[in-house]
């Protein structure tokens, strides 16, 4: 593990992600209970199904980023890491966080404002991983 980040850090970015996957779950919860209330599904309904999906696709790869990042050396001074498994990541990342949201977006239900919060907080946490880990 050379160049890999002290175990801190990666005990950071685990707490980090539980906001994201918790809001997630919650959304998860919410969305069960809807089709089991509902007896009728509209198209907007199945929109929001995929965007969880979606988000939960978007969690796990971003969960995979952080720790493929920190174990290839982070980013000490502001420049990138160095090659690894990190850097095939983002464009999957940044598609299926924009498919999530547009999927939230003309979905149905509260379920829809719970993804939105999600997209924020996986933002939130990659991002924060990035600052916390620089010397």
């Amino acid at each position: 593990m050379d160049g890999a980040q002290p175990l801190g850090m990666y005990i950071v970015a685990s707490v980090l992600f539980l906001i994201p996957s918790s809001l997630l779950w919650v959304a998860w919860r919410r969305s069960s209970k809807g089709s089991q209330e509902s007896h009728h599904w509209s198209w907007r309904m199945y929109c929001i199904n995929a965007a969880l999906l979606v988000a939960g696709t978007a969690t796990l790869t971003s969960i995979v980023f952080a720790f493929s990042w920190l174990l290839n050396g982070g980013s000490p001074h502001g420049m990138d890491a160095s090659p690894g498994l990190w850097k095939s990541l983002v464009p999957i990342i940044k598609w299926t966080l924009i498919a999530s949201v547009a999927f939230a977006a003309v979905g149905k239900g509260k379920g829809r404002f719970l993804l939105l919060a999600w997209a924020v907080a996986d933002v939130f946490a990659i991002a924060m991983v990035n600052i916390l880990q620089m010397d």
